[in-house]
């Protein structure tokens, strides 16, 4: 068909279309023609937060721990989320984050907050200290249940404490001293990721399960836990009273050495959970803020010989020994050794052998250097690196 016709006077004429050249153009259809596609250019979406639960998290205090930080809130909402893919693998918890100040705020989907909600007031392990975290936010309530009854909820969660409480108890005992270590529970990762001794409430949940666990392995293991562990450290763990770990004398209420400094215990009161126990205890690290309190605290415990490093009671093999010796031709009884001169156990004669062995210092900085440090060998440890460079030269041997 033509291009196009024109009727005048009767008389059709076509239009026909030539190309440049004059040449006719066949088959053209302009109105058929395809027109030239639109060059389409990718331009970045504007990043929204629509459909997204806003959740402000605040407690911490360093930035650049922000991924390890992120990583904590990912692993622990993830555990509590109900929207586990078919394969098991977490879904992604944090969908974007934004801090300012001391403030990190982060987007989540909706189904997702009640997961948060189940976190707020978890304890992150920074490097700065445990850091106690507040989440704010729609759906968040302002007074999260403790992290105990939280971990609780989950059928699955008890086997994952009862590992972490074993994998602490393997950390925590020295084989070699037979010391049981409970000292800065709080500090352990572990546990604070757990926040299972973020609170009085916590703490006194917390012991009763590391004892449980203690004798459940000691019995599985057929071992005797007279033979295993003679001496319990429980230091550094600011308690308040000894009513959170009543427990320990329960199931250890053989031990011998027992350190409690490092707590809060303001009065006697405080320790009444522990009167008539340990019957076997013979050296004992505490400290009370109620004046006074030695001679009590002595009378209840019938075999303690040694209090914050001072003979109370004479030893009974050495008092054997004077008897023995006693007569009318016999050399004059030994003299009891002075209060104010330190008597050590066998397991701290140990650690000050070691001390000496691996400093080369003489053996009264050696005793000094485990005093100071609560008999704890790596707080010794950092206290004489602290010291090494400024000792004198007849420090050491």
């Amino acid at each position: 068909m033509p291009a196009s016709t024109r009727v005048r006077n009767g008389v059709r004429k076509i239009r026909q279309k030539r190309d440049r050249d004059g040449d006719l153009v066949m088959g053209d259809n302009s109105s058929a023609r395809p027109k030239p596609a639109r060059i389409q250019h990718d331009k970045p979406r504007p990043q929204t937060d629509k459909g997204f639960g806003e959740l402000k998290v605040t407690g911490w205090t360093d930035t650049k721990e922000m991924s390890k930080l992120l990583g904590f809130l990912e692993r622990h909402s993830a555990r509590r989320s109900p929207n586990l893919a078919k394969n098991g693998v977490p879904p992604k918890m944090v969908k974007r984050h934004r801090v300012h100040d001391t403030v990190l705020t982060i987007w989540v989907r909706p189904e997702d907050v009640p997961a948060f909600n189940k976190i707020n007031g978890f304890t992150f392990t920074s490097t700065h200290g445990t850091q106690k975290l507040t989440i704010t936010g729609q759906g968040i309530r302002s007074k999260s249940p403790t992290a105990m009854e939280t971990t609780n909820e989950s059928t699955a969660k008890p086997n994952e404490v009862a590992e972490m409480l074993k994998a602490f108890l393997g950390r925590r005992y020295d084989v070699e001293q037979k010391l049981l270590n409970l000292n800065t529970i709080a500090e352990d990762e572990e546990v604070a990721k757990s926040g299972m001794f973020d609170s009085a409430k916590t703490q006194a949940k917390f012991f009763p399960a590391l004892m449980t666990i203690c004798d459940q392995t000691l019995k599985t293991t057929a071992q005797d836990k007279k033979e295993v562990i003679h001496s319990v450290t429980v230091s550094g763990n600011n308690l308040p009273n000894a009513e959170l770990i009543k427990s320990l004398a329960t199931t250890l209420p053989h031990i011998r050495n027992l350190d409690l400094s490092g707590n809060k215990f303001a009065s006697m009161k405080d320790l009444k959970a522990f009167k008539n126990r340990f019957r076997f205890l013979e050296h004992l690290i505490i400290e009370v803020g109620q004046p006074g309190w030695e001679e009590e605290l002595i009378s209840w415990f019938p075999k303690l010989r040694i209090l914050n490093s001072q003979q109370v009671r004479p030893d009974p093999a050495a008092a054997k020994e004077a008897n023995a010796g006693s007569g009318p031709s016999s050399a004059p009884a030994a003299v009891p050794a002075s209060d104010s001169v330190p008597v050590l156990t066998a397991e701290q004669e140990a650690m000050v052998a070691y001390v000496i062995k691996e400093t080369n210092l003489k053996r009264e900085l050696a005793v000094q250097c485990l005093e100071a440090g609560t008999w704890n060998i790596d707080n010794a440890a950092q206290l004489f690196l602290a010291q090494k460079d400024s000792l004198p030269a007849d420090s050491f041997n």
